[in-house]
C-alpha cells in the first residue's frame, strides 16, 4: 500500500492548486466517460490515438485518457497541465478569437453553408478548408504550450528536450498538419529552450517555475 507522496506528486499537487484557484471552474475529465470527446474522436479520425493518449482542453476542462492515467503518471500529468495551463490562460486572453485562431484555417470550410442559404454552389468550394491545411495560428498557440513543457522537463528533471519527437506533433496528423516544415519547428523549438535556459521567461513560465521550486 503506498503511503508516502513523491516529489513529482507534490509538484502536481500545487500546480493543480494553483490551476483552480486561477480558474475556479477547472475541472478534470475522463474521456471514455465524455460524449463530447466520443463524437470528436470521430471527427478527429486521422488522429487514431485521440482518446488513449493525448490530453484535450476545452474552456476550462481538461480531458484525459483517465483519471488513474493521473494518478499513475503523476510526472507526466504534471508536465502536461503546466501545458494546458497555458492554452487557457491564452483562451481567456483572447476570448473567441483564440478559439477561431486555433481552428484556421479549417474553420472557413463552414462558408460552404453560404451555398444552402443562397443557391449558389460556388461557396462549396470553401470544403476545401477541409484539407489538412497549413495552420500558423494553431502552431503558434501549440508552440506556446510545448515551450512549457520543454521547461518543465529542464527545471524539474534536468532533461534537454527531444526535438525529433516534439516536431512530429507539429508536423503529422496529431494536430492536423499545423506546421510541415520540419526544421522550421525545430529551431522555432530550440530558439525557445535557449530562451528558458537563459532565464528570459514569459510571465506565465516565471509563475509556473515559482510553483514548481517551492
Amino acid at each position: 500500500m503506498k503511503t508516502h507522496i513523491t516529489e513529482y506528486e507534490m509538484k502536481l499537487a500545487n500546480i493543480m492548486s494553483a490551476i483552480e484557484y486561477d480558474f475556479p471552474d477547472f475541472k478534470i475529465v475522463s474521456k471514455k466517460d465524455s460524449k463530447l470527446m466520443r463524437i470528436l474522436s470521430k471527427v478527429l479520425f486521422f488522429n487514431k490515438n485521440f482518446m488513449t493518449r493525448y490530453i484535450t482542453v476545452i474552456g476550462n476542462t481538461v480531458y484525459v485518457p483517465s483519471k488513474q492515467w493521473v494518478k499513475d503518471n503523476p510526472y507526466a500529468a504534471l508536465e502536461v497541465f503546466c501545458h494546458e495551463w497555458v492554452h487557457m490562460k491564452d483562451n481567456r486572453e483572447l476570448g473567441p478569437l483564440f478559439k477561431f485562431l486555433y481552428l484556421t484555417p479549417q474553420i472557413f470550410s463552414l462558408m460552404s453553408l453560404f451555398s444552402l442559404w443562397s443557391g449558389n454552389l460556388w461557396w462549396l468550394l470553401c470544403l476545401l478548408y477541409l484539407l489538412p491545411m497549413p495552420s500558423l495560428a494553431r502552431s503558434e498557440l501549440e508552440m506556446r504550450g510545448y515551450a512549457v513543457s520543454m521547461a518543465v522537463r529542464w527545471w524539474v528533471l534536468e532533461e534537454k528536450p527531444d526535438y525529433e519527437r516534439i516536431s512530429k506533433y507539429f508536423t503529422s496528423s496529431a494536430y492536423y498538419w499545423m506546421y510541415p516544415v520540419k526544421s522550421g519547428v525545430i529551431q522555432d523549438l530550440e530558439e525557445n529552450f535557449e530562451r528558458i535556459k537563459r532565464m528570459e521567461l514569459r510571465p506565465h513560465e516565471k509563475q509556473i517555475l515559482e510553483i514548481l521550486v517551492n
